[in-house]
């Protein structure tokens, strides 16, 4: 068959650019240029361009000999139905235990006579002092509670007494204090004002000398013992975190160091601009070794219910659908996969995959890129009216013995027409030669 050499190199320009479009095969005896009587396509055509009919629309069959596979690292795997693991991996920040924080507010108005925590960052222990006071206020609270134990005979004195105690233990006076003062009988002019709980002091807002008034922040106070670290998590791993579940943690600062933690909350609300959530680990922290404001990074070993899964690289993604390549028996189908979540090396397949098909497994592209060409090459020979089918290889216009495959001779290139070669069935691993022509 003689072609137009403009004509074939238009062709596969646009090929090239755009592909070509498959065309379905022609109805039985629809024309009679069509019928070649059952010839088999796999005589007429080489072995990397045969294909079946009736097979995924993604693109068009192909064949691949062992020796081609193992010469282009062409691997295979079975799906399987399995749990998908995947590490969730974040960034977080090291924070205080919230549980563990206080505050040393002042209950009276008054003036600081001496402090006895003048640094920030000091570790306190519960009871410690933290400074003493000079209040009217306290002034006149002892003197009422002296008076009331002088008429404590009464029954009205014993009321007051309870009273007066109560006044000096609401304005944190300590027990001790209390009783020092009934037995000693004598007003202080200045009390002592004690912590609470024990930890360090992470902030402190007041110096020797200095007027306070009732309401006032005076220490800000962090038991660092237990610390929490609190991850950002990507919307789409927040489905993997449960609560219970353990993690790791490594920080800069400490790389001979791995913590252990668990998840112990899950924050209800996303960042609108990160589109992240947070989680909260809990860690303990004896040695005091994790300090606040440290960035720490967290591994959480996750894994998703029992689905289809594959390798990640038996999955092409071609920009707006997503190829598989599956064995079906001496061929290789393209088939479009409709994916789920993505793990560290699997991928579940949600569609177009069952479990127990053999997909390719590595170097889909080649695959991807034969599958089309072929296809291509089947629009091309329709579209010239060569009336090739790829499913019977239905060649009309071309006149062929039953026992000769015959050849298309690909004319010298200085013509303006080309033969083709059709290669010879017995050779199916080899490329046919080009005759008519220079090496090229």
């Amino acid at each position: 068959m003689r072609l137009s050499k403009g004509s074939v190199w238009i062709w596969v320009a646009l090929v090239a650019a755009c592909g070509a479009p498959v065309q379905n095969r022609p109805e039985a005896g629809e024309t009679e240029a069509m019928d070649m009587s059952g010839r088999d396509m796999e005589s007429a055509m080489p072995p990397n361009m045969q294909m079946g009919m009736g097979e995924s629309s993604a693109g068009a069959p192909i064949r691949i000999t062992p020796r081609q596979a193992s010469l282009a690292g062409v691997t295979f795997a079975v799906a399987r139905e399995a749990p998908l693991l995947r590490t969730v991996r974040a960034v977080a920040i090291v924070v205080p235990d919230e549980r563990r924080l206080g505050v040393v507010n002042a209950r009276v108005d008054g003036w600081v006579e001496r402090l006895h925590v003048e640094e920030t960052g000091r570790w306190i222990a519960a009871g410690e002092p933290l400074l003493d006071l000079y209040a009217p206020e306290l002034v006149t609270a002892q003197e009422e509670l002296l008076l009331a134990r002088r008429l404590g005979g009464t029954v009205a004195g014993g009321s007051l007494v309870a009273a007066a105690r109560r006044r000096l233990a609401f304005w944190d006076i300590s027990e001790e204090q209390i009783a020092q003062l009934e037995e000693t009988g004598v007003v202080r002019r200045t009390l002592t004002l004690r912590s609470a709980f024990p930890g360090h002091v992470l902030e402190k807002h007041v110096i020797e000398g200095q007027r306070i008034r009732a309401g006032d922040d005076l220490f800000r106070v962090a038991d660092l013992s237990s610390v929490w670290i609190e991850p950002a998590i990507f919307e789409r791993d927040l489905s993997l975190i449960r609560l219970g579940q353990g993690a790791v943690i490594t920080f800069e600062a400490l790389p001979t160091q791995r913590f252990e933690g668990r998840v112990t909350f899950v924050h209800p609300t996303l960042d609108a601009d990160t589109r992240t959530g947070r989680i909260r680990l809990e860690l303990a922290n004896p040695g005091y070794h994790i300090k606040p404001m440290m960035y720490g990074t967290v591994r959480i070993e996750a894994s998703a219910p029992p689905a289809v899964t594959v390798p990640l690289t038996a999955v092409l993604p071609t920009g707006d659908r997503d190829l598989a390549f599956i064995v079906r028996g001496a061929r290789v189908v393209p088939q479009d996969v409709t994916v789920g979540d993505r793990g560290d090396n699997e991928v579940t397949v949600l569609e177009g995959i069952a479990a127990g098909d053999t997909v390719v497994a590595s170097a889909t592209f080649l695959f991807d890129s034969e599958s089309s060409l072929a296809a291509a090459m089947q629009g091309i020979m329709l579209n010239m009216g060569m009336g090739l089918d790829m499913g019977g290889m239905d060649m009309g216009g071309m006149d062929m013995d039953e026992g000769n495959t015959g050849d298309m001779d690909m004319g010298d290139p200085e013509t303006d027409a080309m033969d083709m070669v059709a290669p010879d069935p017995g050779a199916s691993d080899t490329i046919p030669a080009r005759r008519g022509g220079g090496a090229r």
